[in-house]
């Protein structure tokens, strides 16, 4: 019997495209895989000392809904680097609306599904990275419930809380009941009317007709919510969590205190989300405490990355923890007030337009003497 063998040569190259400040350099490789058939790679690289750069979430046009390129985002923040952050809906009513977990001091949105976060602070202390499920209790009148989401669309038998990091109404159909809450009491009720405004300093708890509270809460009754956060792995705290300034989501979790992850189907995403190679974003936290964001393109010239070989790439870069991002069109890096990388960003990837998408939140680099 004649054995055949086959030979994988993988090989990077540095170009010029290396360019360094205090605390924050990027640099661009390409990798080319020879399988028999050559893929090529681009990956564009930012390692950044947190000690040096305040590194932040920012929400779209400072909003909860709507959309804006990393370009204007890294723009109106005069910051050095920006990249895409997490997923998000496009078109329709909820437009930009972030889909995941995304907390910037107050929470905009969590996750529905047990998906890959990653939670810092602006002190020097390492980032948190695990697989969370995050929830909100209701307290009132000595009885609990857990509601169904946070400022999304209500369906059908769910209850919904809205905050002001939503935007000025619910944007609910009038189908329920919207209680307004303000210092932790019920003010008023509103039947049947949907799209309620929202108080600035307090939350509405909209309630579907179908919903097993419906109609039980009175007003005048104290009420109050509590965020509970729930670690899927069981290896970080939730007292840590519940500290963090910042909490972005993304999936799959890729690289766990230098382990490579092996089961994605835990997060459950799409196999082909898995299998395919798209554009990548993904961030990582390197031994010395860095943050390392990465950008893979995919455009005429360049193939993308499967999960695998992203998660590969990481581990090769360092990484001591890591997770993928939103990725595909919505895959931006900016530096020094360009984009570095080559987006393909059509509004529903349908036709591989070479278009800088619109983006619900970017994490931003800013130096911290800026003020």
């Amino acid at each position: 019997m004649k054995t055949i063998h086959l030979l994988f040569f993988f090989f990077f190259v540095s170009l010029p495209s290396l360019f360094c400040l205090e605390g924050i350099c990027y640099s661009y490789l390409e990798k080319t895989l020879f399988s028999p058939c050559p893929i090529s790679q681009a990956i564009h690289l930012i390692e950044v000392d947190p000690s040096c750069y305040k590194i932040k979430p920012v929400k779209a046009l400072d909003y909860g809904l709507g959309r804006e390129s990393v370009l204007s985002i890294a723009k109106r923040y005069r910051a050095i680097a920006a990249i895409n952050g997490g997923f998000f809906d496009i078109g329709g009513t909820l437009d930009g609306r972030a889909c995941g977990c995304l907390k910037i001091h107050n929470w905009y949105a969590l996750p529905f599904k047990p998906r890959a976060c990653i939670g810092w602070s602006l002190n020097h202390s390492l980032p948190l990275m695990d697989r969370l499920l995050v929830f909100i209790r209701c307290d009132f009148d000595g009885k609990t419930f857990y509601l169904d989401g946070l400022n999304r669309e209500r369906k059908e038998k769910e209850a919904i809380l809205f905050t002001s990091e939503f935007h000025k109404t619910t944007l609910t159909y009038p189908n329920g009941e919207e209680l307004i809450v303000e210092e932790d009491v019920i003010t008023s009720i509103q039947k049947n009317q949907g799209s309620s405004k929202i108080p600035f300093n307090g939350f509405v708890l909209s309630i579907d007709k179908k919903h097993p509270f419906y109609g039980k809460l009175k007003e005048g009754l104290p009420i109050q919510f509590q965020v509970e956060i729930h670690s899927q792995t069981g290896l970080t705290d939730h007292k840590d969590w519940e500290t963090c300034d910042f909490i972005v989501g993304g999936t799959p979790l890729l690289i766990y205190q230098n382990d490579l992850i092996t089961n994605f189907d835990v997060e459950k995403t799409r196999k082909t989300f898995l299998t395919n190679r798209h554009a990548r974003t993904a961030v990582g936290i390197l031994e010395n405490g860095h943050f390392l964001f990465v950008v893979v393109d995919k455009t005429n010239f360049f193939d993308g990355m499967t999960m695998l070989q992203l998660r590969n790439l990481m581990k090769d870069l360092g990484c001591t923890y890591a997770m993928n991002l939103d990725g595909g069109g919505s895959s931006t890096m900016v530096y020094e007030n360009m984009i570095v990388n080559s987006p393909f960003g059509d509004e529903d990837e349908d036709f591989g337009k070479k278009k800088v998408r619109r983006v619900s939140d970017a994490i931003i680099m800013i130096p911290k003497n800026l003020n």
